[in-house]
C-alpha cells in the first residue's frame, strides 16, 4: 500500500474537538486531491472520535483515524509515519488549516528540483500567516532557497512559523525518541537529524497558524515550568545539539548556550547525575561549554528551587486557611 496517494496529512490531536475542523474543511477545499488524512487522537476525552468518524463517511478522500493513550505528539508522529500511504508526509496541527492551493502548489515546486537531484532533497518548505493574513516569521533570503535545516536556522538565521512537506521514505529512517516519562519531545530534534539533505524553501504560505486563540494557560511547553515534566524528552535534544551542530556556535551562539545550560538541569530532573550529563555528550567543546556555563545553571537550579519552596510554603498557608473556623 506504499505510495497509494501523493500525500499523506497527518493531524495529532488532544481534546481539540473545537478546532480541527479548520483540518477538514482546508482539506475538503484543496485543488488537490489526491491525498489521504490521517488522524491520531492521543487520547481525547471530548467528542473528536465522533467528529472524525462522522468526517470518514462523507468525505471523497480517505480518513483513517487511530487512538492512542495520551503519550504526546511525537508518539502519534511515529504511529502515522508507520501508517502513511503517501509519497510525501505532511503533519497540520489541529488548530491550523491549509490555503486551499497549497498541496498543489507545494508538489509544483518539488517538481521543479531536476529529477536527477531530489535524492538528495528531503522536501519542500514554506511560509505561515495568522488568522488576520499577517505573515509569521522571516521570508527566505531567496526564492526558491536551497538549503539544510542546520544551515536554515543557524548560518542564516531564519526565524518564525515554517510548514512543509517531507519525503515519507525519509521520516520513516528519523522517528522520534519514545522516551519513558515524558509526552514532550521537540520537533526541531527531527530537522536536524535530516540535515545531511537539503529543503526547497519558497516565499510562499501554505499554512494559516491560528494564534493563541485556544491555547490554555501554562501550556506552552517552552516555558520553564514544563521542564521537570518533560526533561526525558528534552535531554535528546540538547545532546544531538551540543553533540552533532556545535560547529553553528560562531554563526548562532545563544541556542548552544541555552542548551548548554539546560542540558544538566534537564538530566538532573531525568535522575542523571552531572557526570552522567557530560558523558552523554562525546564532543570535547561541547563538554568544556557545559563546564563553563555551569554557574549559570547553578543559579537557575537555586532560582527554581527557591520557587517552588515558597510555592510549597503558599500553598500551606492556602490550605490552613481553608480548615479555619473563620
Amino acid at each position: 500500500m506504499a505510495d497509494s496517494y501523493l500525500f499523506t496529512v497527518f493531524t495529532a490531536t488532544y481534546n481539540r474537538a473545537h478546532t480541527i475542523h479548520r483540518v477538514f474543511d482546508s482539506l475538503c477545499a484543496q485543488t488537490l486531491r489526491d491525498f489521504e488524512w490521517i488522524v491520531v487522537d492521543d487520547g481525547s476525552n471530548d467528542n473528536t472520535a465522533a467528529l472524525i468518524e462522522g468526517w470518514a463517511k462523507k468525505a471523497d478522500f480517505p480518513v483513517r483515524c487511530f487512538r492512542q493513550n495520551h503519550s504526546g505528539k511525537h508518539v502519534a508522529y511515529n504511529l502515522a509515519v508507520r501508517e502513511a500511504r503517501g509519497l510525501f508526509f505532511a503533519p497540520l496541527d489541529s488548530d491550523d488549516a491549509f490555503l486551499p492551493d497549497s498541496l498543489e502548489r507545494i508538489i509544483i515546486h518539488w517538481n521543479s528540483i531536476p529529477e536527477v537531484e531530489r535524492e538528495v532533497f528531503s522536501g519542500v518548505g514554506g511560509l505561515c500567516c495568522d488568522q488576520y493574513d499577517v505573515l509569521i516569521g522571516d521570508r527566505f533570503p531567496t526564492s526558491p532557497f536551497d538549503s539544510n535545516f542546520g544551515d536554515m536556522i543557524y548560518r542564516h538565521r531564519i526565524r518564525g512559523e515554517k510548514w512543509g512537506i517531507t519525503r515519507t521514505d525519509l521520516v520513516r529512517r528519523y522517528p522520534f525518541p519514545e522516551v519513558p516519562g515524558t509526552q514532550f519531545v521537540p520537533e526541531g530534534l527531527i530537522g536536524l537529524q535530516m540535515a545531511r539533505y537539503k529543503r526547497r524553501y519558497i516565499n510562499e504560505v501554505f499554512r494559516i497558524y491560528y494564534r493563541n486563540e485556544y491555547k490554555e494557560p501554562g501550556k506552552n511547553l517552552s516555558h520553564r515550568a514544563s521542564l521537570v515534566s518533560n526533561a526525558a524528552g528534552r535531554l535528546p535534544y540538547y545532546i544531538w545539539l551540543l553533540d552533532k551542530e556545535i560547529g553553528y556556535f560562531w554563526h548562532s551562539p545563544v541556542p548552544f548556550l541555552k542548551a548548554a545550560v539546560m542540558l544538566p538541569l534537564a538530566a538532573q530532573a531525568s535522575g542523571q547525575s552531572l557526570r552522567q550529563a557530560l558523558q552523554s555528550v562525546r564532543g570535547l567543546a561541547a563538554r568544556l561549554l557545559i563546564v563553563l556555563m555551569l554557574p549559570v545553571t547553578l543559579m537557575l537550579r537555586s532560582s527554581e528551587e527557591a520557587l517552588i519552596r515558597c510555592k510549597r510554603r503558599g500553598n500551606g498557608r492556602v490550605h490552613d486557611a481553608s480548615n479555619s473556623d473563620d
